[in-house]
């Protein structure tokens, strides 16, 4: 997950989506029997959710609580797969790897959809060596995306500008130029801290291409010397200026020594490994309707990850989690009234371009989707679903999931968010549902070394696969959908109601939303 929302620069966007389809293969481990309930009707008979199949909902909770495959697959992705950038050689594994899960759990149909990154990006040796005024090690990454230093690297100042704002790049002054400005950051606790790291962003790295700096040093959110990764750019596009994050530590110390007055002098190296436009895969499975199979619901999380951990928390858990759902679901006997579309995106770190890229290739179903389903925010307590601004859908979302409830998914939020897979769906006009989490390990370990398999507590992401399937289940088989489809004009009213626009207005979004190639046509 890149971020819940922000306010990110306008950028130029030349991606051309190639709508190939392929299928791929990959090992797994094999995976036991899935527990299969036998007390669900089953067939044509099947009834929904809310019309006399009171023991359905507590069928499918009990298969998702109980013996499963969710741990040996997420384990199987997160340590032997690893950290998986979109357009890396790790990333088209986890795809094999998901088909293969797919297949076990028994669906319908998988299959992968092609789409095209603009960029390929991997990280070299980044490296400093601090020449005055004391040689000391300073440990640092690469943001994700940074455009390389070319040749030998940088040989430079380093210069403080506090938090990047004016008032710090005014106290600078003519020094930032062609230097490298040190950043402050606040550490993060909170969501609300996660959105302001990634909300000031835009602005310290205008304000520093404005003084004319080289790169940007940022300072870790994390302590304890815990280094993390991820990028501003929410295109696929490079960012402005070369950029590394610095050990909190490591900064503090460089800060110290330039508030005594005392001149740092580094040599920076950032040889980034740049290539052209690379592909990706979404992977998409699907469990076929009973009454309505071209109507159908997604639910989906996110199958790339950073690799400076193993992506269990953003956002392994979550993508087990959708293939688990999909089991439980299909092991339950019965079929809902509408297809269920299970859907891992990948290129969502890089600005949500597999689902964007799923969204443009399927504009033409979209009048039958009747929700999309999301799981982006690691294993904390999931409380609710964030309806993203859409009144109209919330009484039919509680009625439909008042399965769950004892489960404490009570919480339904009209909040809009841009920071994840629903943002395109939500932009057609589709309903939209993200799951509203607590924040437990996740701001830690967000995007850091620290994100693996460990973190993940298994005994909660059962529960969270029970809450996952009785929703795409009880949404896929109401009678009648919680919403229709928003017109260009609704979805434009809403976007002014929620502040979403807002969001959207400084970000390369907007002019692509004012084109029609982002949401729906003008």
């Amino acid at each position: 997950m890149p971020f819940r929302s922000s306010n990110l620069p306008r950028l130029t966007l030349s991606i051309v989506f190639l709508l190939a389809t392929t299928v791929v293969r990959a090992q797994i481990p094999a995976a036991k029997p899935a527990p299969l309930s036998q007390s669900a009707p089953t067939g044509e008979g099947a009834c929904s959710v809310q019309k006399g199949c009171a023991d359905l909902a507590p069928a499918m909770i009990q298969s998702a609580e109980g013996a499963s495959p969710l741990e040996a697959n997420l384990r199987y992705l997160t340590d032997t797969i690893g950290g998986r950038v979109t357009g890396s050689p790790a990333a088209d594994r986890a795809v094999g790897w998901a088909v293969e899960a797919f297949r076990h759990g028994k669906v319908d149909e998988v299959h992968t959809e092609r789409f095209s990154v603009q960029v390929g990006w991997s990280e070299g040796r980044t490296r400093i060596e601090v020449l005055s005024p004391e040689s000391f090690p300073v440990r640092l990454v690469s943001v994700g995306w940074s455009p390389a230093i070319p040749g030998d690297g940088l040989t430079t100042d380093v210069i403080d500008v506090g938090f990047g704002d004016d008032a710090g790049f005014g106290k600078a002054g003519a020094a930032a130029k062609g230097a490298i400005v040190l950043v402050h950051q606040n550490p993060i606790v909170t969501w609300d801290d996660l959105l302001g790291e990634y909300r000031t962003g835009p602005e310290v790295i205008t304000r520093a291409i404005d003084a004319g700096a080289a790169a940007i040093f940022w300072m870790s959110t994390r302590p304890n010397l815990l280094l993390y990764r991820h990028n501003v750019s929410v295109t696929g596009e490079l960012e402005r200026l070369p950029q590394a994050i610095l050990a909190r530590e490591d900064a503090e110390r460089i800060a110290r020594f330039i508030a005594s007055g005392q001149k740092v002098r580094v040599h920076f190296e950032l040889p980034n490994k740049i290539t052209g436009p690379v592909d990706s895969e979404n992977v998409v499975a699907e469990i076929r309707g009973r009454e309505k199979p071209d109507e159908f619901v997604i639910l989906g999380a996110h199958l790339d990850s950073w690799e400076l951990g193993t992506g269990a928390l953003d956002n392994g858990c979550n993508a087990a989690l959708v293939i688990d759902a999909a089991r439980v679901i299909k092991s339950s006997g019965s079929i809902p009234r509408r297809s269920i579309r299970f859907i891992l995106f990948t290129g969502e770190e890089q600005g949500m371009l597999g689902s964007w890229a799923y969204a443009r290739q399927h504009r033409d179903e979209l009048d039958r989707m009747a929700a999309a389903v999301i799981f982006d925010s690691g294993i904390g307590t999931v409380t609710g679903y964030t309806l993203g601004g859409r009144k109209d859908t919330l009484a039919a979302v509680r009625e439909a999931l008042e399965p769950v409830a004892s489960l404490g998914v009570k919480d339904f939020t009209l909040d809009a968010e841009s920071g994840t897979d629903h943002l395109d769906f939500l932009l057609e006009g589709v309903p939209t549902l993200v799951a509203n989490q607590e924040p437990a390990n996740y701001m830690l370990n967000y995007h850091a070394q620290s994100d693996t398999f460990d973190k993940v507590d298994i005994t909660e992401l059962k529960k969270h696969v029970a809450i996952a399937a009785v929703t795409a289940y009880a949404l896929a088989d109401r009678e009648q959908r919680i919403g229709p489809r928003q017109s260009r004009a609704e979805v434009e009213q809403l976007l002014k109601d929620t502040g979403l626009d807002k969001d959207l207005h400084d970000q390369v979004m907007w002019p692509l939303w004012l084109s029609g190639a982002r949401g729906r046509q003008p």
